[in-house]
């Protein structure tokens, strides 16, 4: 008698596949979040490295705050060789001196594709390209004030004393006051990862839209890149960080050192 060859037959195939694909559509996901969260968790310790080089500026300039923009002719890039406005006026080429001269540490998660690719660019477009796309943007109008756009002094003498922080001993809940936040912008088309500032979702009125879904660029959302599950990395004064959602990110309370409510808004 011819014995029968062993083997599949097409039915179980056919179902063997179809377990897979479960399996598949069930893991992916899983997948999807772990990575996501490894990405967080690499962006929140870039930013506890931002806060703790501030903190240090601060050590090195009796108490005053890291100014969020500012022209400062002492600022030097990678070579040593001063620069120019804006770039001097951005935070990461002033900051990075604080970070042991490592751009790495301001460039995370997959923004770092972009700082390789700048690296591999003109040397003196890559200085100008890294001052303006920074995985995390600060707070520039709150912390220590915009130069040109919400000067300190100008800002203080006008809504009140404090409402720009230039001093550490002015601030009033350090644990609560956001100086870096995850960003996004947007160039020539194309979104980046990144940006040097991130802006407050009110002034003397709301300046943001409804949400961030219908945000149709970045800077409707004042720069902030909710992309971390609707969460966006926020660095604080205090030196923690947390993973804040879309409530926590629209309440002026976290931007501004003398908002008393989510809405508050600049009254002269």
């Amino acid at each position: 008698m011819r014995s029968r060859a062993s083997g599949f037959t097409l039915i179980e195939l056919l179902v063997v596949i179809a377990i897979i694909a479960v399996l598949a559509s069930l893991l992916l996901p899983c997948l999807a979040h772990a990575k996501r969260r490894a990405r967080m968790v690499e962006e929140m310790s870039a930013g506890r490295q931002e806060v703790l080089a501030a903190q240090m500026y601060s050590d090195d300039f009796q108490g005053a705050v890291f100014p969020g923009y500012v022209s400062d002719p002492t600022a030097v890039d990678g070579r040593g060789q001063s620069l120019s406005h804006p770039i001097n006026a951005r935070y990461p080429w002033r900051l990075v001196p604080y970070l042991a001269k490592s751009m790495d540490l301001i460039y995370s998660g997959e923004n770092r594709t972009l700082l390789a690719k700048l690296r591999a660019q003109n040397y003196s477009d890559y200085v100008y390209s890294v001052s303006v796309f920074p995985s995390l943007g600060i707070n520039s109008y709150f912390i220590g004030g915009h130069e040109s756009e919400f000067p300190a002094a100008q800002a203080n003498a006008v809504f009140g004393a404090g409402t720009v922080v230039t001093k550490t001993g002015d601030i009033r809940s350090p644990s609560q006051l956001m100086m870096f936040l995850s960003a996004r912008s947007k160039v020539s088309g194309s979104e980046s990862q990144g940006y040097f500032q991130v802006l407050p979702p009110y002034l003397r009125s709301r300046l943001w839209a409804v949400n961030s879904k219908s945000a149709s660029t970045p800077n409707q959302w004042g720069f902030v890149a909710p992309r971390f599950g609707q969460r966006a990395v926020a660095a604080l004064m205090d030196g923690h960080v947390e993973a804040f959602g879309p409530a926590e990110q629209q309440d002026m309370r976290r931007w501004c050192n003398t908002a008393d409510r989510p809405d508050f808004t600049l009254i002269r």
